[in-house]
């Protein structure tokens, strides 16, 4: 007989949640003459033509406003209006003016973002500025624009340059994004002056991370980091912001109070793979759902799961451009800009090159229970962890049902209610016999169970049963009085064969004829959970066998 290695190890049932993200057309006409298509009037979603689109943003009563190269639109009831700009060809309406509605002048603003007050922030980026448009209140009340931060000069064009200071005395160059936190100060990524500045709700604005003026690729605190050309940002939990660096092809975390930047995963090309291996091609737009970075990379999505070590394609293609719907890499789109989570199931993308705006239906949201456990086959007074490793968003609820199916404690429940606080909880087992598991999540796209039938309790002190090692068993379940033992590798030699119950002792024992298949015959045996013990000079080695 082969040499049989029981091998102690913890088992641990693991589930891969499965992505199937759908990218569908959201709103724009695909555009291949911005010059001479253009909406001057309100316009369905699906007919409307934008120039150029990039920042998405919604309010506190869930409309969307769109930034494009001279104005800014808003998306309510599937009509898209001119909410704030000039009207006309977007080459020759190019300004700086603050007012309201059509009075109010942009010059490629980009990146957007809205208060809980419903104010709409503006980065107004070949202005140098970032702009406060009022809440809305109707279709009929214009939204007025003002600039919270940076000035105009004399010419009538925004002014570039570099100062920390309150409002109109504050410089920026070429600003690309901005995100808000909890308690309303706003966070820019200063493209050209290559730093993050942070405004508060006044419009004080000062540097947070990297030193102005002066790029390159180095973590550290404060002015001590440096960025190449920072664009997206994005709030990545209540205490720091991620941050795409787009010339570094990297994602760097920054700290909203200490400014410490470290980076989270990068390097130039284009490869999924592990944080270290990843690489990027051209980073933008980035939006953070349930923990995931989702970052806007030349003509495809990617997924960050800092938590996993992993980055994926989430949708669309690297290799390969154009403007088609479709799930995950099956998708096309153009050069990306911006991209935004609307709170629920999606993310929306502006398509900078095709001019439209794609949603993208994140599938994987929804709950897919699943758990973990330690130790599946226990002795009488231990111990096992449970643990909640469900697929989806966060679970808000969770129940644990553990109850025995056999032996003499029939039906009888261990363990029922919810434990919504912990992920985990220990059960401590003190009678024999197989239990069964049941564990129910519940997050807001919905609930789901699953039950497994795994845990056995004995007084054998096999510390684990490994399914896969030394031989097999057919049929399992046994119905037919027959057991059919065949080795992997190797013949029986001296090998004795002992069938015992859960409390330990020795139902059947026969020592194994030559050949590497052996027959037991357990006509003679009651119904329920035994263990298969094979041992000869080398070692021994249990599976765990069911007789019906």
């Amino acid at each position: 007989m082969r040499k049989i290695l029981l091998i102690a190890s913890s088992i641990s049932l693991m589930f891969t949640a499965v992505q199937a993200q759908t990218v569908t057309s959201f709103a724009g006409k695909a555009n291949t003459d911005p010059t001479k298509n253009y909406s001057n009037s309100t316009a369905a979603k699906a007919d409307a033509y934008f120039y150029q689109p990039h920042g998405i943003a919604w309010d506190k009563g869930g409309r969307m406003y769109i930034t494009e190269s001279n104005k800014v639109r808003l998306i309510l009831n599937d009509k898209v209006y001119n909410r704030s700009g000039k009207l006309g060809d977007p080459s020759f309406t190019l300004g700086y003016a603050n007012g309201t509605g059509n009075a109010a002048a942009y010059y490629s603003p980009t990146g957007a973002v809205c208060d809980n007050a419903g104010n709409v922030y503006i980065v107004d980026s070949e202005n140098h500025a970032i702009r406060k448009m009022t809440p809305y209140v109707n279709i009929g009340n214009g939204q007025t624009a003002s600039t919270l931060a940076g000035a105009n000069s004399s010419g009538g064009w925004g002014t570039a340059g570099y100062k920390d200071a309150s409002g109109a005395s504050a410089r920026f160059d070429t600003p690309k994004d901005i995100t808000i936190d909890g308690n309303g100060n706003l966070y820019v990524t200063d493209f050209l002056n290559h730093c993050i500045r942070k405004i508060s709700p006044t419009g004080a604005v000062l540097t947070l991370a990297g030193k102005g003026t002066e790029y390159g690729n180095q973590d550290g605190s404060g002015s001590a980091a440096r960025f190449d050309s920072p664009y997206g940002i994005a709030m990545l939990d209540a205490t720091n912001l991620v941050v795409t660096d787009f010339t570094n092809a990297s994602i760097r975390k920054v700290n909203i109070s200490s400014g410490a930047v470290t980076t989270i995963c990068g390097g130039f090309g284009f490869k999924d793979g592990t944080l270290a291996q990843a690489k990027f091609k051209q980073v933008r737009g980035v939006a953070v759902v349930n923990g995931l970075i989702y970052v806007a990379d030349a003509t495809a999505i990617r997924v960050i799961d800092v938590k996993n070590n992993t980055v994926s394609t989430f949708a669309g293609s690297a290799s390969a451009s154009g403007n088609k719907d479709g799930v995950g890499t099956d998708a096309r789109f153009g050069a990306l800009g911006g991209l935004s989570y609307d709170g629920g199931d999606a993310l929306y993308v502006t398509d900078i090159t095709n001019h439209v705006i794609k949603k993208i239906t994140i599938d994987n949201l929804a709950p897919e229970a699943d758990f973990s456990t330690t130790k599946t086959n226990i002795e009488i007074n231990e111990e096992t962890t449970l643990t909640d490793i469900s697929g989806g968003k966060e679970a808000t609820k969770r129940t644990w049902l553990v109850e025995s199916t056999s032996g003499n404690t029939n039906n009888v429940v261990l363990v029922q209610g919810d434990y919504n606080a912990s992920k985990a909880i220990t059960v401590k087992f003190t009678a024999t016999g197989s239990y069964r598991v049941t564990l129910t999540v519940t997050n807001e796209y919905g609930t789901d169970n699953v039950t497994k039938t795994h845990i056995t309790v004995s007084t054998v002190g096999i510390a684990e049963v490994h399914p896969n090692t030394g031989f097999s068993i057919y049929p399992n379940p046994a119905s037919n009085g027959i057991l059919n033992i065949h080795l992997a590798e190797g013949n029986f030699d001296k090998t004795k064969i002992q069938l015992m119950n859960i409390n330990g002792s020795v139902v059947l024992e026969s020592m194994a004829e030559a050949g590497s298949d052996f027959q037991l015959n357990t006509s003679g045996v009651s119904q329920g959970v035994y263990y298969l013990s094979l041992s000869d000079l080398t070692g021994i080695v249990s599976k765990k066998v069911v007789i019906q």
